[in-house]
């Protein structure tokens, strides 16, 4: 396993690493919410190893031997045909680790092709996938570390694409004290065949910081993420809806404090008992991204709810992605060891 964990690092090491956020990048689904824990806590960086599968979708670090032979399951229908599903199931080999094969895909729904002359070329599809094996193991009685590799295929009617990357992601975890800290470096790699026509695009990469905490006296643990470090200034000008004395649109500047709180989300989770926990989440990012200026509504946060029912774990999450739309998504897990009687 030591020797899989150089392998990445050789290999993609040499690749030159550029900053870059949505809409300048391709594969952006890599980002996605794998599970209703994740999309509830307003983020996919959760700095926590517990037997929570999803959490290694970018965290490879939090994989450990809590997870062994969990299966994991997530639906998420966004919007009218769109939704996206995760599957992830891990083992842990004997004083080597844990590891996970995971698979994600986004289906966007068919679609009607039509020539410039308006002749009909039949109904197509569109979705991108990655699978991906991950591995985690603790080099300490408080550090970790773990490591992914991923296959990205993507295919938009007759334009097919595939790439390869990778996360990485160190771990601080003092049980005594209840607080973990985990760097995450995500999407590390390269689109290895291009869409047709087009030129080799860049992998949305990412830089995270994630610390976790639960607190002494009260059953509740909170995420702090900072985000996008790739990239600290992220601040742009645009043309509002107002005008001023002279009736000309007013560019407005993104100011400092706005750009900082664009680079933070938290998230929190209460546990009101063994088997049931509330969470809530607030990404001001998506916030000042995904809504209208006059009418932001909830945009921004999240929420969502856990149990514990005989051998499942059930999640549920529910985002403001834009005003007037939620999306809500379903997960479950379970130790398939529990099914069958051991000798």
């Amino acid at each position: 396993m030591k020797y899989f964990l150089l392998l990445l690092l050789v290999a993609f090491g040499s690749f030159k690493i550029k900053a870059q956020l949505a809409g300048k990048s391709t594969y952006a689904f890599l980002n996605l919410n794998p599970s209703a824990r994740s999309l509830a806590l307003g983020t996919n960086s959760i700095s926590v190893a517990d037997k929570d599968l999803s959490v290694a979708w970018q965290n490879s670090a939090a994989l450990n031997p809590g997870m062994h032979n969990n299966a994991f399951v997530s639906y998420n229908n966004y919007i009218s045909d769109i939704k996206s599903g995760y599957f992830s199931y891990a083992r842990t080999l004997k004083n080597q680790g844990t590891l996970a094969l995971s698979i994600m895909y986004l289906d966007y729904g068919k679609f009607d092709g039509y020539l410039p002359n308006g002749l009909s070329t039949g109904v197509f599809t569109v979705k991108d996938q990655c699978i991906q094996l991950g591995y985690g193991k603790a080099l300490t009685n408080k550090i970790r570390v773990g490591a992914s590799l991923n296959y990205i295929y993507s295919i938009y009617e007759s334009f097919v694409s595939s790439g390869l990357s990778t996360n990485l992601s160190a771990m601080y975890d003092d049980t005594a004290k209840n607080i973990s800290i985990t760097g995450i470096v995500k999407n590390i790699g390269f689109q290895a065949i291009p869409y047709s026509g087009t030129s080799r695009q860049p992998l949305p990469l990412g830089m995270d910081i994630a610390i976790g905490k639960k607190l002494k006296h009260l059953p509740f643990r909170y995420n702090l993420v900072i985000h996008d470090l790739q990239k600290p200034d992220m601040r742009y000008s645009y043309a509002s809806n107002l005008k001023d004395e002279n009736g000309n649109i007013k560019i407005v500047k993104m100011t400092m404090g706005d750009n900082i709180l664009r680079h933070l989300t938290l998230g929190g989770e209460l546990n009101l008992s063994k088997h049931f926990v509330v969470r809530f989440g607030y990404n001001h990012m998506r916030r000042k991204e995904a809504s209208p200026e006059q009418k932001r509504g909830t945009v921004g946060f999240s929420w969502g709810l856990g149990f514990k029912i005989s051998k499942f774990i059930i999640n549920y999450g529910s985002a403001s992605l834009f005003p007037g739309y939620n999306a809500n998504q379903f997960s479950l897990q379970c130790n398939l060891g529990d099914f069958y009687k051991k000798k």
